[in-house]
């Protein structure tokens, strides 16, 4: 039966015997296999697997004057990996364990029954297939490890990894720098509390022991040091801890940033970044980190909620990039109907399918040598995961209609508001092509936590429209301003640009006051309320521990705020611990803790 799963399986049958050759060609051709290609004796068989692969081979043991074991043994000799199934008239004991010990799958007697043979057929291919896949997935994940190595020893910040016992595993080139500096007892193989001399004590080992102990990470807080030079350094601290894969932690990564010149010159901060308008402490680090992995050709995945300027991102990676000279080719997977996606990429011949009625170059040629944009990549079908993948593990596509590859040299960003970890573990996305796209991620602050940046957008924006519109529009009242840098732009950037271009049009003087504002700007006194995070991140560590809580009435409290977001997000724990502003792996513990069964819930 011809399906997808034997399809464009090559076979090679050798056998001495013309009519069980071609018997044998037919049973598998009947079954889909194919090509299956013939040889008559062990020369012509040789010659065959030195100019084309197979996936099989089946063989007789007698070969003339060869036999099959000697087929098997110049098999291996080629270093090829296809499994052999032999074919013997008169087996014996030492035949098998010959055959065997040279490496053949499985052997058949004759007369061979045809449900035996496919049978066997069958069986060696999964287990070929499988072998492959693993292999696959090796490389893979050996070239995974390269990316993230090379970015370990290439950026700015300190970067070190420390085990549950404390030890000291590895630590990047900038970490050795530092640490020279303020307390050289700190090095790869020691344990911190070894290497801690009482007058430079580790100033991060409580917080390590207590990520070890929670599970929870702590973010970004900044701390004075005295350095050998006796200068005052501040230090961002980050300590985020490393899952085992089944609940527990093993050890933690530590990200350590000097902040000693940002703190004294803060007035050098850029308050913007190729078209990115900012200069809060959060777009610092984005445009950093931009600069940083704009120089390299690694796949870039931007994440962020919507409105919060992808696109302008992907814009100011490709012009740090080399490929700045060559074409940004941008696609939207959504805004393209799924039956026209894979001709949108990858392009078709003329006459391919109905409409077709010229060649058309894809949007991945185009982008050839440049950056390759794909945006919403979280929503494209599983099929296009698929030749997605395909194309990022090869770098070569076939057009549609076109059975040659076209090989092109581009770099991928992609970007999505939703998310795609998630998706991967309700089956919804390939997990190999997310971590394919997600080589590096990029992740954009909402403007909410864009702290003084609504003032710098909004002038920006009254500046664009009042000379788009051709009117006098030079400022904005203070009282405005506040109403605007309070509000909780649930569509941040994008929000905030429709909501400038609308006072602009109402605008009938010089400066826009809060009348011009929309209804649900002028009367919001706090986030709305299904927007707003039920939790900051600073009383839910006040409040919880690993095994409890301080006292009921906390107990109670945490507990009713968890169930709320579930109620709210009916049942959707990501989001919900995206409301509890927790990571969600920290939401799933806490319903074991305090104890919540899902389904006493009315959601």
């Amino acid at each position: 039966m011809n399906n997808e799963s034997t399809a464009n399986t090559p076979i090679l049958i050798v056998d001495d015997e013309e009519s069980l050759r071609h018997t044998f060609q037919i049973f598998l051709k009947r079954e889909g296999y194919g090509p299956v290609v013939m040889a008559s004796n062990f020369a012509k068989a040789v010659s065959e697997l030195t100019s084309q692969p197979f996936d099989l081979i089946i063989s007789d043991i007698v070969l003339g004057g060869n036999s099959g074991i000697d087929l098997l043994k110049r098999i291996r000799e080629l270093g090829l990996s296809s499994p052999v199934i032999m074919i013997t008239g008169y087996p014996t004991v030492d035949t098998a364990s010959e055959a065997v010990r040279f490496g053949a799958f499985d052997y058949i007697q004759k007369p061979v029954d045809k449900e035996l043979l496919l049978k066997t057929t069958r069986l060696a291919l999964q287990q070929y297939r499988l072998q492959q896949e693993k292999q696959l997935a090796k490389e893979e994940k050996d070239k995974y490890r390269s990316y993230l190595v090379t970015l370990f020893r290439s950026v700015s910040d300190s970067i070190m990894t420390i085990d549950e016992n404390l030890n000291i595993i590895k630590m990047n080139q900038a970490a050795r720098s530092m640490f020279a500096s303020i307390n050289p007892d700190i090095r790869e193989g020691n344990n911190l509390s070894l290497s801690c001399s009482e007058n430079k004590c580790c100033f991060f080992k409580e917080d390590t022991e207590k990520v070890l102990r929670s599970g929870i990470e702590i973010k970004e807080h900044r701390i004075e040091l005295i350095t050998a030079s006796q200068t005052e350094n501040v230090f961002s601290l980050c300590i985020s801890p490393l899952e085992d894969g089944r609940g527990g932690v093993h050890g933690v990564v530590i990200v350590i940033r000097d902040m000693t010149c940002q703190v004294q010159n803060n007035s050098q901060q850029r308050s913007s970044f190729h078209r990115m308008i900012g200069a809060s402490t959060v777009m610092q680090t984005v445009y950093a980190m931009i600069e940083n992995v704009g120089k390299v050709d690694s796949a870039v995945l931007i994440t962020g909620e919507s409105g919060t300027g992808k696109e302008l991102a992907t814009e100011a990676l490709h012009l740090e990039s080399h490929r700045k000279n060559r074409p940004l080719v941008k696609v939207d997977c959504t805004a393209i109907p799924e039956n026209l996606l894979e001709s949108e990429l990858f392009g078709h011949k003329k006459g391919s399918f109905t409409g077709a009625d010229q060649d058309r170059m894809g949007r991945i040629l185009q982008a050839d040598g440049g950056t390759l944009f794909l945006d919403e990549i979280g929503d494209i079908s599983p099929m296009m995961q698929l030749r997605l993948l395909r194309f990022l593990q090869e770098k070569t596509f076939y057009p549609v209609g076109r059975d040659t590859p076209i090989h092109v040299d581009v770099r991928v960003i992609a970007a999505t508001n939703v998310n795609l970890r998630e998706k991967v573990e309700q089956g919804n996305f390939r997990e190999d092509l997310y971590f394919r796209l997600r080589v590096i991620d990029i992740i954009l602050p909402s403007l909410r936590e864009r702290t003084g940046d609504v003032e710098l957008l909004v002038n920006m924006f009254i500046q664009q429209f009042s000379k788009k519109m051709n009117k006098p529009i030079t400022g904005i009242t203070d009282q405005a301003m506040t109403l605007l840098s309070q509000y909780y732009w649930p569509g941040n950037i994008r929000e905030l640009e429709h909501v400038i271009e609308r006072t602009c049009v109402l605008c009938s003087g010089s400066t826009i006051s809060t009348e011009q504002l929309p209804l649900e700007i002028q009367h919001a006194h706090a986030p709305p309320e299904h927007t707003a995070p039920l939790l900051q991140e600073k009383p839910i560590q006040q409040t919880e521990t690993s095994a409890s809580f301080t006292a009921p009435a906390q107990y109670h409290s945490f507990q009713s705020s968890i169930i709320t977001a579930l109620k709210k997000t009916g049942g959707n724990k990501a989001k919900a611990a995206r409301l509890l502003n927790m990571d969600r792996s920290t939401l799933y513990r806490k319903l074991k803790e305090l104890k919540i069964d899902l389904s006493t819930i009315d959601i």
